[in-house]
């Protein structure tokens, strides 16, 4: 039989279960807008009845003992989790190759082929007027003048591509493996407090919302999981621990973050220009492995393991070239178009130094600011011997009277110069791959119109991402984000229970006051 007072703890346990619901609703309405705030339920369950020892009860009901809070947790899909990671990472290699190549993009425009065509154009003009004077120093100083100015274009944009490798390198360093270095360390020390709060009975949910912002930021610069297990901490308390780890193209795993332990990146710089990361323990030792074993890194060095993600994004514009890496890439990054720029320099000077030199005498027009270096577009220079001399350098024909000296009355090498202008040449790298034929303008323009199609095919990719990662966030934010309706629903409903348990405790009331004070009298 149940006690007299069982049913206000019934009652109470009501007013207790619903205020509480109240509160939890008011907090999150109060935190509707709070950035990576997550909608938090009130976890109760029913008690069951309890009569001692069954098997001597004489009373056939089991009426429960009311309601009893378990806790307060949050409303989370983990699989939601994981796909918005997994599109975070896309996302961000995507995003970070767009910046890289809108920069590209103010550096080869429409702007680029017309300054060259112009100069390229003057050039030939003014070796048509000394082909009419080949002996005239005034002439063939203006043919100098006007190759000084195509040179510095070379330089120019040379300078302007150096200018935007050195604007990625410095987002990749100071940027992005700075933020994720910071996010991981961020997560460990949370890790540290939430399980802190978890021992002493607070389930920390605002921490726990805090370390979840920092995982997303951190999925966007590489491609992470993140993995969870209950630990049994003694005295019937149970924490829940947390990793992270960095999934390999193999499946292998490097873990990234273990409750407050955490790993860190560096970045280096090879000799021959190269951007890699290493990836160190805490106390700056190098990672010599993947936690399964299957993958071995030679000084910590983990670039050939990062596949997707910002960091990949940036790799990529740092470091490929290409059809001129060796070997063959299929991704182009800053180097290929400075190597292609560097390709059309070296080209120019070859043809107009072969085609001013006898087989008697080497007379180059150009060649590298540096003694002995290979000519490239920021290098290129006037010669010393053509800056020297004072008239009648240029080599205006090769049917020479005597050895090394041109006909005064012939400019067909002049004219020959001319022609290699709208020749088809043959462009091609440092090691003698073969990268474009056509003439120099026609050079230009294939730089322009190949950064336009990777521009156009990358944004494409990249808003596809977007809308990827935005529908699964509209997916997330449907089950962990507060609907203001919803809630307002929740309030009145939850109102109308704390009511219903009052009314419930003033009714017991009143029927304990008839038994106590009038049972006896009724009647009589």
């Amino acid at each position: 039989m149940r006690s007299t007072f069982g049913g206000f703890y019934v009652a109470r346990s009501g007013l207790d279960a619903a205020r509480s619901n109240i509160e939890t609703t008011g907090n999150n309405i109060t935190n509707a807008n709070s950035i990576g705030y997550t909608r938090q339920r009130l976890d109760t369950y029913a008690v069951g009845s309890y009569r001692g020892t069954m098997r001597y009860s004489t009373n056939a009901s089991n009426i429960g003992e009311g309601v009893k809070i378990s806790g307060t947790s949050q409303i989370r899909d983990p699989y939601l989790d994981v796909r918005y990671r997994a599109e975070s990472a896309k996302l961000g290699s995507t995003g970070a190759q767009s910046d890289a190549l809108a920069d590209l993009g103010y550096v080869f425009d429409s702007a680029t082929e017309t300054e060259f065509d112009t100069q390229f154009s003057d050039f030939v003009k003014q070796l048509q007027a000394l082909a009419e004077s080949p002996s005239d120093p005034v002439t063939e100083n203006i043919v100098k003048t006007s190759a000084t100015t195509i040179l510095q274009l070379f330089r120019q944009y040379a300078s302007q591509l150096n200018t935007v490798k050195g604007q990625t390198q410095t987002e990749f360093t100071d940027g992005a493996v700075k933020t994720a270095n910071l996010a991981m360390q961020s997560i460990a020390e949370l890790n540290k407090s939430i399980r802190s709060a978890n021992i002493s009975g607070n389930p920390a949910l605002e921490l726990v919302d805090e370390r979840n912002t920092l995982v997303d930021q951190l999925s966007q610069y590489l491609n992470v999981e993140v993995t969870t297990k209950d630990v049994d901490v003694g005295s019937g308390v149970t924490v829940q621990e947390m990793s992270i780890n960095f999934i390999a193209s193999n499946g292998d795993k490097f873990n990234l973050v273990n409750n407050d332990k955490y790993r860190q990146f560096e970045v280096t710089e090879t000799i021959n220009g190269k951007f890699g990361l290493t990836l160190t323990e805490s106390d700056g030792s190098l990672v010599d492995g993947s936690d399964f074993g299957s993958i071995s890194l030679t000084g910590g060095d983990f670039t050939n393991q990062v596949k997707s993600g910002a960091f990949y994004g940036y790799l990529t514009m740092l470091n490929d070239k290409g059809e001129f890496d060796t070997p063959q890439t299929t991704t182009r990054g800053i180097g290929y178009y400075h190597e292609m720029l560097d390709s059309i320099a070296n080209k120019f000077a070859q043809v107009l130094n072969d085609a001013n030199s006898t087989s008697d005498e080497n007379k180059p027009l150009f060649e590298a600011s540096t003694p002995g270096d290979r000519i490239t577009a920021s290098n290129i220079s006037i010669s010393n011997a053509w800056t020297n001399s004072t008239g009648n350098y240029i080599t205006n024909s090769k049917k020479s009277l005597s050895p090394g000296l041109g006909n005064g009355d012939d400019s067909s090498n002049i004219l020959y110069m001319i022609s290699q202008f709208k020749a088809d040449l043959e462009f091609t790298s440092e090691v003698g791959t073969d990268v474009f034929k056509g003439s120099f303008q026609e050079c230009i323009s294939n730089i322009s119109t190949t950064l336009g199609l990777q521009i156009k095919g990358n944004n494409r990719i990249h808003d596809t991402n977007k809308t990827n990662i935005k529908e699964v966030n509209y997916q997330r934010q449907s089950v962990s984000g507060v609907s203001l309706d919803e809630e307002g629903i929740n309030l009145i409903m939850y109102n109308q229970s704390l009511t219903a348990a009052s009314r419930f405790m003033t009714t017991l009331d009143e029927a304990l006051e008839t038994i106590v004070t009038r049972m006896g009298v009724v009647g009589r």
